[in-house]
């Protein structure tokens, strides 16, 4: 019988992202699970009782949770607590039970005595995973932090005596089923690769390679010097460069320019309100600021969004644009055209804005396009008396907010540097990002051994609005059934 000894603190997947770690990295899964608990954590007691029911059936494996009173500890008296967990481990271990104890959750003397108790007692081997910029991350679970963040780390290496565990080759499922996964759950496939050795592979459609890839403390994504690709199916190589930007694998050159603005307009004492025109919606601008750190103040966002009428209807329009139907383009058939896939990426932008209460605002001027775009803007900033610093990527909609500009009016140009054959450094979350918008935009995109669908016969717009891809011939499927 296998036994796991830990403590309940403030964060529940501190506590069962080690054990998970163990399950499926490990392949040692304990018969009893030992919980101590006090007073300030019953709701995270009963989070990690739900996190760890779900790991048993996710895996089909047998979990006892022993949690009651008898595991209760006063936080202000440490010498109880020493006593009562040197007791547990002394009698598991006289039970014949192989234990092992972890110190990653709770306060520091916790972990201490813990690890003091562990070894007096002679525990089996010991755990501590490691997590750089926790605050980062907190109350993410083990398969949505980038691995490259997380360490765990066993007996001995916290102590320098042998223990039990050993680093063991992940049991594969037998018949992997296709699986729809989210944007953000993409990160399962770079970290199961990564857990499998596995830090480079190409990016491919079918047999054209698009680019390669190389995990390390960061991403990396050398693009081919030269891709050609079905330009009515897939949208050619200007597809892959749009889908990179959008992904953020490719930088926009002045991004710090376009901080220094807001900053500056901090200091003016208006309020700030920031604006789209179509394209920016497409490249996923709102995203990258929603995630810009500098942009927050006490929790909250420094500016507020509004958006444009015409913005809206424009990208209305560009998503219904279909193929036609042909049974001989397959998955494809009556399916959005590139640019409409592309346009779908602004649909899920705007609605994110409208989420987050973007206001909304339409000059009534009798005109269309980058015009009334650009008028609409205007007049807002002009009956709100604010600063509306509207984005932009294209040349020509920057050009008739500049010369309207004034009144509060503020046009911004995002210039992004691209080139084939490049190579593009990024951080994990760049990466999942742009794999996801490749397989959207591209219809379908091949990453090692595993394809991914962005594009099938029943799509919704709530599956396109949950930014969801189809996984298939993913060997661990099981992980996600945790999420």
């Amino acid at each position: 019988m296998k036994a796991y000894v830990t403590t309940v603190g403030t964060s529940p997947e501190a506590v069962f992202n080690s054990l998970w770690y163990l399950v499926e990295a490990y392949d040692w899964a304990p018969d009893k699970v030992y919980l101590l608990w006090n007073d300030g954590v019953l709701e995270q007691l009963e989070t990690v009782k739900k996190l760890i029911k779900k790991l048993s059936e996710a895996y089909g494996i047998s979990i006892n949770v022993h949690a009651g009173e008898g595991m209760k500890f006063d936080e202000d008296n440490p010498v109880e607590f020493r006593d009562k967990v040197g007791s547990l481990i002394g009698l598991l271990k006289d039970e014949g039970h192989e234990v092992v104890v972890d110190i990653t959750p709770g306060r520091k003397f916790m972990s201490a005595l813990l690890l003091g108790a562990a070894m007096a007692k002679k525990a089996d081997d010991v755990t501590y995973l490691h997590l750089d910029d926790w605050k980062s991350y907190l109350g993410k679970l083990l398969f949505e932090v980038p691995m490259v963040k997380q360490r765990l780390f066993t007996k001995r290496e916290l102590t320098g005596a042998d223990g039990v565990l050993e680093w063991k080759r992940r049991k594969s499922e037998k018949f992997p089923e296709a699986i729809r996964v989210s944007r953000e759950r993409l990160m399962v496939l770079l970290n199961s690769l990564y857990l499998d050795g596995v830090t480079r592979f190409p990016l491919k459609l079918g047999g054209t390679v698009i680019g390669s890839v190389a995990l390390g403390e960061g991403a990396r994504l050398r693009v081919q010097d030269y891709i050609e690709l079905d330009e009515e199916l897939h949208g050619g190589h200007t597809m892959v460069k749009e889908a990179l930007i959008a992904g953020g694998m490719a930088k926009f050159r002045n991004w710090e320019e376009l901080v220094s603005v807001i900053d500056r307009l901090k200091s003016d004492g208006r309020p700030i309100y920031i604006g789209f025109d179509t394209n920016a919606l497409y490249f996923r601008v709102p995203s990258k600021l929603l995630g810009e750190k500098r942009f927050y103040s006490g929790g909250n966002l420094v500016f507020d969004f509004v958006y444009s009428d015409e913005v809206a209807l424009e990208v209305g329009n560009a998503v219904n644009k279909k193929l036609p139907y042909d049974r001989g383009l397959g998955i494809y058939s009556n399916q959005p055209t590139p640019k409409a896939r592309l346009a779908s990426l602004g649909r899920v932008e705007l609605d994110k804005l409208r989420e987050r209460g973007a206001e909304r605002t339409n000059s009534k001027e009798n005109f269309h396009g980058d015009t009334k775009i650009a008028l609409d803007y205007k007049v807002f900033a002009e009956e709100k008396d604010a600063n509306v610093l509207v984005i932009t990527l294209d040349d020509r909609a920057y050009s008739e907010m500049e010369s309207l500009k004034g009144s509060g009016l503020i046009p911004f140009r995002l210039e992004w540097d691209f080139s084939f054959g490049e190579t593009f450094e990024s951080s994990w979350e760049e990466l999942r990002d742009t794999i996801y918008t490749l397989a959207v935009t591209l219809g379908e995109l091949n990453v090692h051994t595993y394809k991914l669908l962005g594009l099938w016969h029943g799509k919704s717009s709530n599956d396109w609005k949950n930014e969801t891809v189809e996984l298939r011939g993913f060997e661990y499927g099981r992980i996600f059934r945790v999420l």
